[in-house]
């Protein structure tokens, strides 16, 4: 599904304004310019966006006051366990899906940030890290779910955007509370939250010399000599202080001369590489697609295997 065009079905800003009522173009064509003027899709009330999309207003607010009613659930597998999922049914996720690409769009994010940004990748954060003698990483127990919405509100205000357009599109973007494992604005809006955050942890890290990525939940830290030791409490301070906890059972710590991994990659030399196990995978998955021994559903992601592990190193 692509995103629709920023102002949706309006081609000027001008065209949008003269097809609000009186009222509303009183209320809220200050706070429309400013958002548009910042590249910002403009969020402003449930009749605003009605407008904007082509919907009854009974409908949509239908869909903010019942927002669960508007997803369907169901689990994928999640390594030797399974992930619930919680997507966004269509007319919902059209929202979602314009919110979060104009977003991104309008959003300069910091160097350190990999996860959902366009033309940045895992292989490119774990390029960062290749010629470490260490590295430490460690990962946010369900990340999107435990990032609230009154998170996801205040982040939207510090961008600029009015409280009743903030709770509104925050409202529409999280279930349950917290952001929804399975919504398209998901992503850029975690990134949004957690700015301050990464702020925190990259002063840390230039603090003590460090190197420091992000990619989602995923962060690593990594140095040259002996692993400073006391920036374990200052780390825990910067994300455990905000709402969000450590899963200790995914903190990771390795050092030359044993291999060092960032995202699945090999990171102990000039340029990131894909594992022995994951080549042999690769050969594998090669094997049966040149044979045409692959059901027709495994195809696209046999394929996607391959097109990473070429991104990484030649495998053909």
């Amino acid at each position: 599904m692509n995103p629709p065009p920023f102002l949706v079905s309006f081609s000027t800003s001008e065209q949008f304004l003269k097809a609000l009522p009186a009222d509303l173009l009183e209320l809220y064509a200050g706070d429309f310019q400013h958002l548009c003027d910042k590249r910002l899709p403009p969020v402003l009330s449930i009749r605003c966006l009605a407008t904007l999309f082509g919907y009854s207003s009974k409908f949509t607010g239908a869909l903010y006051h019942r927002t669960e009613k508007y997803y369907r659930t169901f689990s994928i597998p999640k390594g030797k366990t399974r992930r619930i999922i919680h997507a966004p049914r269509v007319a919902l996720k059209v929202i979602q899906k314009w919110f979060g690409f104009h977003l991104a769009e309008a959003i300069k994010f910091d160097d350190c940030i990999f996860g959902f940004i366009k033309g940045r990748s895992a292989v490119d954060a774990a390029a960062l890290h290749c010629g470490a003698d260490w590295i430490y990483s460690l990962d946010i127990s369900d990340f999107f779910p435990s990032t609230p919405m009154n998170m996801v509100i205040q982040a939207l205000r510090e961008l600029g955007y009015p409280a009743h357009g903030a709770e509104l599109i925050s409202k529409l973007c999280c279930y349950n509370g917290g952001l929804s494992q399975g919504s398209p604005a998901s992503p850029v809006l975690s990134n949004v939250v957690f700015r301050s955050a990464d702020l925190d942890l990259g002063t840390i890290a230039m603090k003590y010399g460090l190197r420091y990525t992000r990619y989602a939940d995923d962060i690593v830290f990594s140095g040259k000599g002996d692993f400073p030791e006391a920036i374990k409490p200052f780390i825990k301070t910067a994300i455990e202080s905000r709402g969000w906890t450590i899963a200790t059972t995914k903190e990771r710590f390795s050092k030359r001369p044993n291999r060092l991994k960032v995202h699945g990659l090999l990171v102990h030399g000039p340029k990131p590489r894909l594992t022995k196990g994951y080549r042999n995978r690769i050969r594998a998955f090669k094997h049966l697609l040149g044979k045409e021994a692959v059901k027709p559903d495994d195809v696209a992601r046999l394929e996607g295997h391959l097109s990473y592990a070429r991104s990484v190193e030649p495998v053909d």
